[in-house]
């Protein structure tokens, strides 16, 4: 099974435009940052003068940068709305979007924070190693919402124990997944390689 163009780019889209917000926040913190100096007249002294000179030699490659992200992340989504709209439906594709971010909520452990018993016989509250691994693999899912079918797409977690936790909610899934698309039928998912597919064809 391959992944089709909307798989293989909604996460790097999604990392892209979360980047390009974030320098675009940076960029207009360092103008208003460069203004005050300004309008204070906090140039003259020389910290200043020299922290004004390095926002000034700064300030254009972040903005660059906001600017490269976000035509990057704007041409792929053009590129599958408009290849939705001529070939598929447009509404699948923004309902593809919002499923998927669904689907990661509800897949989601909330129980990352475990007690610990320490040596010296204190408590204390550390990461559970096992569904943090979890938690980042099926952060990585995708639901592809088609007119003929829907898929479901899973990357499996890098540990056996991550993977055990998943092979647990296979069922849990299938059945969350045909709850919320009652029009398509589901088969057993799918393991190619690292990744999981729950395929569902209309009815």
């Amino acid at each position: 099974m391959k992944r089709n163009f909307f798989q293989l780019t909604f996460n790097p889209i999604l990392t892209l435009s979360c980047f390009s917000i974030f320098c675009f926040m940076l960029n207009l913190g360092l103008v208003m940052i460069s203004y005050s100096i300004d309008a204070n007249d906090l140039a003259s002294l020389a910290i200043f003068s020299w922290f004004q000179a390095k926002l000034t030699l700064i300030t254009p490659y972040v903005n660059q940068l906001t600017k490269l992200t976000g035509i990057i992340a704007l041409s792929c989504l053009a590129f599958e709305g408009l290849h939705r709209i001529v070939n598929e439906s447009l509404w699948n594709y923004l309902t593809s979007i919002y499923q998927t971010l669904r689907l990661r909520q509800f897949l989601k452990q909330d129980n990352q924070f475990e007690p610990l018993l320490t040596a010296d016989t204190q408590t204390v509250t550390h990461t559970n190693p096992i569904l943090k691994v979890f938690n980042q693999s099926v952060s990585k899912c995708v639901v592809d919402i088609r007119k003929e079918a829907v898929t479901v797409l899973l990357r499996l977690p890098r540990t056996q124990q991550a993977q055990k936790v998943l092979k647990a909610m296979e069922e849990d899934i299938k059945e969350e997944i045909a709850n919320r698309y009652p029009h398509y039928y589901f088969s057993a998912p799918n393991r190619v390689g690292n990744q999981l597919w729950f395929i569902g064809t209309r009815r």
